[in-house]
């Protein structure tokens, strides 16, 4: 596939939902992650995704739709909004999205007739959301519909948080359409969106399916509830599977302050911490090893940690060691995405 990037005064909307009707598929900057996307209502071209990403067929996408244009009263808004996707719209669902949309929230509900079972990995729920990029939202206004929007990158692998990155995955692929690029700068989340499950309010209460930087204190604050439901695997969501955002490197997440010679050996390793590196190099004097600091904070890291995955991936060490981060609710769209890093690196 020949693949190129585009800046915005290159392209103008009207051209890239021209576009997108005509089959082809576009790498959308967002808040969280680039996506890859494709007319919700083709499903040729989302055929097109599931194959250039080697996406499992019953890994469920999510539908990506505008937010009110600006003036525009949100009072009815998203009821009639989410309507056309969902036959059943709970007073939750409109309060959430009230409350976070355009942003990095995936609402999943009841999905309407209309809506391809290759959204939903053949699954009688579709996930929603609005995402917060202003050329991303000009198109959305402009498509008027949904466009389903993976992350632009091979399944399993690290996602892009760059115009570059997506460039990087794809500018090799077999195929005969060439990918535009839409080049909005860094992502400024940098993880993706928290999933939540409103399509079992009455069994199961609101439960998070994917942690991310809309906590659940903040849901639970927005919807005046104490806690949450428990998750379950009764539904397939975005991001579940164990080994996923993963670099070809061996990647470790351990206590680097109770690391021992041992743990390394004569591997040429990078570490990366949130402890004073000037100590750590007093007590480690070994050539093998480069160090990398962090500070402590869960939105720099958010934001940095699939780039500087990406970047320690191409240095050809054969050990990435990331220090365990801290406990805390503000930490777990973090931690699910190192855990599943880890599992899907090196040889799985």
């Amino acid at each position: 596939m020949s693949a190129r990037i585009y800046s915005a005064n290159e392209m103008s909307t009207n051209e890239i939902v021209e576009h997108i009707l005509q089959g082809h598929l576009v790498a959308i900057p967002t808040e969280t992650v680039y996506g890859l996307a494709a007319n919700a209502a083709d499903e040729m071209a989302i055929k097109e995704i599931f194959q250039l990403k080697n996406r499992p067929e019953n890994h469920p996408l999510i539908v990506h739709i505008a937010p009110p244009v600006l003036g525009q009263s949100a009072e009815n808004f998203w009821e009639t909004k989410l309507s056309e996707w969902s036959y059943d719209v709970p007073p939750e669902a409109i309060l959430l999205a009230k409350q976070y949309w355009p942003g990095p929230l995936t609402l999943v509900l009841k999905k309407s007739k209309q809506v391809s079972m290759l959204i939903t990995g053949g699954q009688e729920t579709v996930a929603i959301r609005s995402p917060k990029h202003p050329w991303t939202i000009d198109i959305l206004q402009a498509f008027n519909g949904g466009l389903v929007a993976p992350s632009a990158n091979r399944f399993g692998r690290i996602s892009p948080t760059t115009a570059q990155h997506v460039l990087g995955e794809f500018q090799d692929s077999d195929t005969d359409n060439e990918l535009m690029i839409l080049d909005g700068g860094s992502c400024e989340v940098g993880i993706e969106s928290t999933i939540l499950d409103l399509s079992r309010l009455d069994q199961m209460g609101p439960i998070i399916l994917r942690p991310g930087m809309i906590l659940e204190s903040d849901i639970c604050i927005t919807l005046g509830l104490e806690k949450l439901g428990q998750k379950d695997n009764a539904i397939r969501h975005s991001g579940g599977v164990l080994g996923h955002y993963a670099p070809h490197t061996q990647l470790i997440s351990v206590d680097v302050g109770q690391l021992t010679v041992e743990d390394i050996g004569d591997q040429q390793v990078v570490i990366v911490t949130f402890l004073d590196i000037d100590e750590l190099k007093n007590k480690w004097t070994k050539n093998s090893i480069d160090w990398i600091h962090i500070p402590l904070d869960p939105r720099f890291v958010a934001k940095q940690i699939y780039q500087l995955l990406r970047d320690l991936d191409q240095k050809g060490y054969q050990k990435i060691i990331f220090d365990i981060l801290p406990r805390g609710i503000e930490w777990s769209g973090i931690q699910d995405r190192l855990t599943r890093a880890v599992y899907g690196s090196g040889v799985h």
